[in-house]
């Protein structure tokens, strides 16, 4: 089985200092419910429809989709256990999507499929 994880850099408009903060979405099972709510509207530059908030296509700054053969928080704790136990060093998320043994970027995989199929938002209406 395989592991979903999407991340999502987005401009935060809350204060008025420019600010970024991600939106991460780990251990996704079944991708096709965030195909329609998330990776189609991005990929059409539309607003894209989390549970707790829209977000307009400009304020993403970058969206990523990691693939991990088991959820994040068990590859997590596995990384922890292989460190000397004097480190004080913690594994985040984002160590285990860096790391290529661990995690694949299949973002670009994802989307030359939404290319090659055409599939469009208006489809579904």
């Amino acid at each position: 089985m395989s592991y979903y994880h999407i991340l999502i850099e987005v401009n935060d408009h809350i204060s008025t200092i420019e600010q970024t903060r991600d939106i991460e979405l780990f251990d996704i099972v079944d991708i096709q419910p965030y195909l329609y709510s998330i990776l189609l509207p991005y990929f059409n530059e539309q607003m894209i429809e989390l549970e707790e908030e829209n977000v307009e296509f400009e304020d993403i700054l970058h969206l990523e989709i990691k693939q991990t053969l088991l959820p994040v928080n068990h590859l997590i704790e596995e990384e922890q256990k292989l460190l000397p136990s004097d480190t004080d060093v913690t594994i985040t998320a984002y160590e285990v999507f860096n790391n290529r043994d661990l995690s694949q970027d299949v973002t670009t995989v994802i989307f030359d499929i939404l290319e090659a199929v055409k599939i469009d938002t208006s489809d579904i209406e």
